[in-house]
């Protein structure tokens, strides 16, 4: 009896990971195709020192 009781209880465990498991790739594909959909960044070529770093060439 307590034999079928831990092989139960092992597969509700293992159903409920497999589960979150799903859930966890699904949330990760949304994120992805809705960055995917996003437009892209518009450079507007506007560099300053302001920024962290100069841009100038260094030859």
């Amino acid at each position: 009896m307590f034999l079928l009781l831990l092989i139960i209880l092992g597969g509700i465990l293992l159903l409920i990971s497999i589960g979150f498991s799903i859930f966890w790739v699904l949330v990760h594909l949304v994120v992805i195709v809705q960055k995917a959909v996003e437009p892209p960044t518009i450079d507007t070529n506007d560099y300053s020192v302001h920024q962290g770093r100069d841009v100038r060439d260094d030859r």
